[in-house]
């Protein structure tokens, strides 16, 4: 009687053991792991990855600040009566008309608030004409 006895709990035992294993998917396959599967290499990229920007090289060749339109910053290039010529960084020449405050000089860097000059006034200088509606010193 022992040993019937014996003998179901090494059967029970072992269909315990058998029950708790993961199955096989086929016969003769290894157990599935409980492991994660390790990521993809593909290259696409989900619609939440962000770019990512290669950093610069060099720096940029051309001025990279925006200027809002009606706006023209750069050098005084030459002063006279209720005319200032401004030279901006890519070289363009402006020949502003207006009342100028006397603190601006040959040589300053300015920034300088313009609206188009009205049909029929003279221009003041050869380059791109504009009014002053305010000019200011750029420290």
């Amino acid at each position: 009687m022992r040993t019937i006895a014996a003998l179901a709990l090494t059967v029970f035992a072992v269909g315990l053991m058998a029950g708790c294993a993961p199955a096989a998917d086929e016969p003769g396959d290894a157990p599935a792991s409980d492991a994660p599967e390790p990521p993809s290499t593909s290259a696409t990229p989900s619609s939440t990855d962000l770019p990512t920007l290669t950093p610069p090289t060099a720096p940029p060749t051309n001025p990279t600040d925006a200027i809002p339109n009606g706006t023209v910053a750069g050098r005084v290039s030459g002063l006279g009566d209720s005319c200032v010529e401004v030279t901006t960084d890519d070289g363009t020449v402006w020949s502003l008309t207006g009342e100028v405050d006397g603190d601006i000089a040959v040589g300053d860097t300015v920034l300088v608030k313009v609206e188009a000059l009205p049909v029929g006034e003279a221009l003041c200088g050869s380059g791109a004409p504009a009014r002053i509606v305010s000019i200011s010193l750029v420290d």
